[in-house]
């Protein structure tokens, strides 16, 4: 019998890009799984809608994926939408937990949380508190960083169980590829495919293509998820990460190799770039959890490159939903 078997366990955001390939792996334990999101009615901007949802189920274990969220354009004339939804999400579920009995609450917390100014050296967890968040995701990071505050205080009050895991940029099948929505890697392998799928002779990648970032395959990142769900008691936050990066610009010519386009690549240094390095120590997950990713870049962006074909249709249905007035 597993840590999960017989327990009622619920995937807030569970559709979603992480919590859909969490929510698809719990469902191999001998568990009661309930998936929820604004999809099937329930509004986590709402405490009434969070604590009758969970009061409904009474959960042993919830996951928290939720998240308003994108890549660096996303943020951009939306800073005051996006700081209330997630700061009202994040502090009413962790609330309606609480009150629903939760045993343990899984809380995942982006990588722009950490302050802005720390580059060059791997990010360490005790970090987390080291000055201002970089101007570019303020309104997201620090809404998203608020529940980490939320669950100490809880716990000294109430001894509510919560972890905190931050998560590293993540990419794999299921991925936004818009430039609105996606990070860097899921843009840009949607612009190579298209250039490559209808003879265009170069490809735009914002920045300078200088800044370094790490890339976490979403099916490593819902196994140490739900690792860490059985394996990690601390309120300290603990990063969930691959603990090296690339730049841009090697990033690009990757996946210009693996879509084989065959055109220019222009750098748009007038578009951000955001903070010059981010890659986060792993140090402290590999001794907590016993567990490191498994996923080479290479192969990660390969499969996530075959489900992007054999999905495109939807994709670009997709964007033009989000897109139309």
């Amino acid at each position: 019998m597993t840590f999960y078997d017989g327990k009622s366990i619920v995937v807030l955001g569970g559709y979603g890009f992480l919590g859909s390939h969490i929510s698809k792996k719990l469902s191999n334990y001998d568990c009661r799984l309930f998936i929820s999101s604004q999809k099937n009615g329930v509004d986590f901007r709402r405490f009434d809608s969070c604590l009758n949802y969970l009061q409904n189920i009474r959960p042993d274990i919830i996951f928290n994926c939720v998240g308003d969220q994108g890549g660096i354009g996303y943020y951009e004339n939306r800073e005051g939408q996006i700081y209330l939804d997630n700061l009202l999400m994040g502090t009413y579920l962790m609330e309606a937990a609480r009150i629903a009995g939760a045993k343990k609450y899984v809380n995942i917390v982006p990588n722009c949380s950490y302050p802005g100014h720390l580059s060059g050296e791997l990010i360490r967890e005790e970090d987390f508190w080291d000055g201002p968040l970089h101007n570019s995701v303020l309104s997201y990071g620090f809404s998203k960083k608020a529940p980490v505050i939320q669950g100490w205080s809880y716990a000294k009050q109430y001894h509510f169980n919560s972890i905190h895991l931050i998560l590293t940029n993540m990419y794999g099948p299921g991925d936004h590829f818009d430039a609105q929505k996606s990070h860097a890697l899921g843009a840009l392998l949607l612009k190579f495919y298209e250039a490559k799928k209808n003879h265009i002779p170069s490809v735009e990648v914002w920045g300078t293509g200088e800044a370094i970032r790490e890339w976490l395959y979403v099916e490593d990142a819902a196994d140490a998820v739900i690792r860490a769900g059985e394996k990690y008691d601390e309120l300290d936050p603990l990063n969930i990460a691959v603990g090296s990066g690339i730049s841009i610009s090697e990033l690009a010519e990757i996946i210009k190799r693996i879509t084989r386009f065959e055109g220019k690549i222009i750098y748009n240094k007038n578009r951000p770039s955001g903070a010059k390095k981010k890659v986060l120590s792993v140090s402290k997950m590999q001794d907590k959890l016993k567990w490191t990713p498994e996923t080479p870049i290479e192969t990660g962006i390969g499969q996530t490159l075959r489900w992007l074909e054999e999905h495109y249709d939807t994709v670009v249905a997709l964007q033009k939903s989000q897109t139309s007035p």
